[in-house]
């Protein structure tokens, strides 16, 4: 037995698969408190211990970034002093760039013409273009197009060369949740862990 499906149908359903293959999850918590006193006494004490956590944190987070600062400052000069040639090796790199794809154009321009010719004597010489076109396929131009891909140099300031320390070497994470709910389970607690799609979810 078939089911007549139609298009409309059809595309939306394609539409629907593609977005859930692209969704977006992320990882939440249910948490079942302690049903004894004592149990949830015990949670105050693990809800103390997440607010100090955190505290403590931000401010390690704010000293790492007092001293990234420090270390970019120290780096600066050095990173000042480069930067000019390295802005001149990028334009060399575009020059050369710009001479190969000259070259390349040229050569080109050269084959297309090579190519017309030839297909000009072939249909004079009696033959259909296409059969002209088949014949002169092994001699077509197949060299690469040169490319450029190399970002500008950016001149480094305190600023930019701060934030970059601090990326590579400062985090706000201190496992805070992850102890949090290992002391929740502790007092007796129930913590039960879930996917929860937070972008393009199927409705």
């Amino acid at each position: 037995m078939f089911i007549k499906i139609s298009k409309t149908t059809f595309i939306a359903s394609i539409a629907l698969l593609f977005l859930s293959s692209c969704s977006v999850y992320k990882v939440a918590h249910d948490f079942t408190p302690p049903k004894s006193k004592s149990g949830l006494v015990c949670l105050t004490k693990c809800q103390s211990q997440l607010k100090q956590c955190n505290i403590s944190c931000n401010q390690q987070y704010k000293q790492c970034g007092v001293k990234a600062g420090q270390t970019a400052k120290t780096r600066l000069p050095g990173l000042l002093a480069a930067y000019p040639r390295q802005l001149e090796a990028w334009f060399n790199a575009r020059e050369e760039y710009r001479r190969e794809l000259d070259w390349y154009e040229f050569r080109l321009d050269m084959a297309e013409a090579r190519r017309d010719r030839y297909i000009d004597r072939c249909e004079k010489a009696g033959k259909k273009r296409r059969a002209c076109f088949n014949s002169y396929s092994g001699h077509s131009f197949s060299h690469t197009r040169p490319h450029f891909n190399l970002p500008r140099p950016v001149k480094p300031t305190l600023a930019s060369e701060t934030n970059l320390i601090r990326k590579e070497t400062c985090t706000t994470d201190c496992a805070c949740n992850s102890s949090y709910r290992s002391c929740y389970t502790s007092c007796g607690g129930v913590v039960k862990s879930k996917k929860v799609c937070v972008r393009n979810c199927a409705k």
